[in-house]
């Protein structure tokens, strides 16, 4: 199993890549600012946040965040090597998400 951080930090890559290269991408998040914490395993919590076209660098720690995930590392570990989608996650309750409608909408984006 991958350090916790270690997955989120490629999340966080991956992201900025794909917004980097992909103009439409990019234009579809350059406007939005929005916090993110993640809890593995109910007790592991790392936060970063979308905002000015790009996500910053993860940090660990909790904060009062738009979007709260809580999910199992193995369970994240899946989503990012696409072995199982975080839709279909979010819906089996392996993934715990709160937030409203569009950030819920967002963060499946940008687990893609």
């Amino acid at each position: 199993m991958e350090d916790k951080k270690q997955i989120l930090d490629q999340l966080v890559d991956r992201v900025n890549t794909k917004i980097a290269s992909d103009e439409k991408y990019r234009n579809k998040l350059n406007s939005v600012s929005r916090s993110f914490l993640v809890t593995f395993d109910g007790s592991d919590s790392y936060n970063f946040k979308l905002e000015n076209g790009s996500v910053s660098p993860v940090v660990p720690g909790e904060i009062d965040a738009d979007i709260s995930v809580n999910v199992n590392s193995d369970v994240f570990q899946k989503i990012m090597s696409k072995e199982i989608d975080a839709f279909s996650a979010y819906f089996e309750k392996k993934i715990q998400v709160k937030a409203k409608l569009m950030d819920k909408l967002l963060l499946t984006e940008l687990l893609k």
